[in-house]
């Protein structure tokens, strides 16, 4: 955490060349300044003591985004697959190409992974019974995404040997961090955490549904479960007794619905009250606000009740609208007090055309009237460039939307 500061001291005992000779002239003192990444490193040399402390800078700041669900439809991998010569063989690219930027200038960047990724296990599969090829989880974390939740709906499409499978694929990403699912209790206490220019992060996931669907009685496996409020707080409580701070991220809500309910509401001011720092919220499919919530002890916490999908071949116009809550953490390191600055919403089209071919995503400030016009999707649904603003303003607080 912030206030360690670590010291290493190396003891070097003086050669005694004959028993007992005594050490005549006073130590020379030499100190040497080092500044690598504004961690400032003292060295302090004796002829009997090498002392090195690194002293870190009073604020550190940390550039943040996290996005919506990552639903892969069979049209998805399908044109993965083609654009990669077929066989075994996925290209993801094309597919996210236009908002890379995005995913890589953030020093933490988080995806909800709606679809499973079964480790080539099983073959990939669609609606409703998702499974993605392992090419897919490769290019996220290509991509730069840093943390992937993965407690949702869908956890379950592929049963317990397909939830292992993914287990098993997601433990070979050494550099990722994976929440939400957990092989058992001792898994599952074993809290995440990421550190990030020194600060430590700690996350946790969990989801309302399994589309009617169960572990096995027995099953040590665990899923992050959103309705055992009392649970979530106690593991908030860890979590933040582990880390400077605590992500929650929440599959939760009703799918296709923008209205954040009362409950919500309720339950973002109970993990803010409990320690949680940021809340991303998923699930619906659809944008929800954001909105800064006062924990009882006067700090805030940032909710972002719904990102909506990231990329999906949905039929419905307002699936089709998602997007980056980004912002930057400043932390003051001698009492670990944070602020959020620079909080934006960068709104993210998923754009395919007729019969959901070459589907792709855009910013919104890269889209233009003539994409929206020839949208595939105009054939089931109402959309438009004028669609797509007046959503954006229905569901999103003006001051952190982003347009251009």
């Amino acid at each position: 955490m912030i206030k360690i500061k670590k010291i290493c001291i190396l003891l070097t005992l003086p050669m005694l060349l004959f028993s007992c000779q005594k050490i005549e002239d006073e130590a020379l003192v030499e100190e040497k300044y080092t500044n690598i990444n504004d961690v400032t490193t003292i060295t302090t040399t004796t002829d009997e003591v090498v002392t090195t402390t690194e002293i870190k800078p009073e604020n550190v700041k940390i550039s943040f985004s996290c996005t919506g669900d990552n639903l892969i439809h069979s049209s998805i991998y399908e044109q993965a697959n083609i654009r990669a010569g077929g066989g075994e063989n996925y290209d993801f690219t094309r597919a996210y190409e236009n908002i890379a930027d995005l995913i890589q200038t953030p020093d933490v960047a988080v995806l909800n992974q709606e679809t499973l990724i079964c480790n080539d296990v099983f073959s990939p599969s669609s609606y409703p019974c998702f499974n993605s090829p392992t090419a897919l989880g490769n290019h996220m974390i290509d991509l730069g995404f840093d943390v992937f939740s993965t407690a949702n709906n869908h956890t379950l499409d592929k049963g317990v040997d397909g939830l292992l499978a993914s287990l098993d694929y997601w433990n070979l990403k050494e550099n990722s961090t994976v929440v939400g699912v957990y092989r058992n209790l001792a898994d599952k206490e074993n809290i995440r955490t990421r550190d990030v220019k020194g600060v430590k992060f700690s996350f946790l996931n969990y989801t309302e549904y399994l589309n009617g669907l169960s572990l096995p009685e027995g099953s040590e496996i665990i899923i992050g479960d959103a309705f055992n409020i009392d649970g979530i707080v106690n593991d908030v409580k860890k979590a933040k007794a582990i880390s400077d701070i605590c992500v929650v991220c929440m599959h939760w809500g009703v799918e296709d619905s923008d209205v954040i309910s009362d409950t919500q509401r309720d339950v973002a001011q109970i993990l803010a009250n409990a320690g949680a720092d940021i809340i991303i919220g998923n699930h619906p499919h659809v944008l929800r606000d954001i909105e800064m919530v006062t924990a009882n002890d006067g700090t805030q916490t940032i909710c972002a009740y719904s990102l909506g999908n990231l990329i999906s071949a949905q039929s419905n116009g307002q699936n089709l609208i998602g997007g980056f809550l980004s912002f930057d953490i400043d932390i003051n390191t001698s009492d670990d007090l944070i602020n959020f600055e620079n909080v934006k919403f960068i709104p993210v089209v998923t754009h395919y055309d007729y019969n959901y071919s070459d589907v792709r995503l855009y910013k919104f400030s890269d889209y233009t009237r003539e994409l929206a016009d020839a949208h595939g999707v105009n054939s089931n649904s109402a959309f438009g460039y004028d669609f797509i603003v007046d959503i954006l303003k229905r569901t999103i607080n003006n001051e952190y939307l982003v347009l251009d």
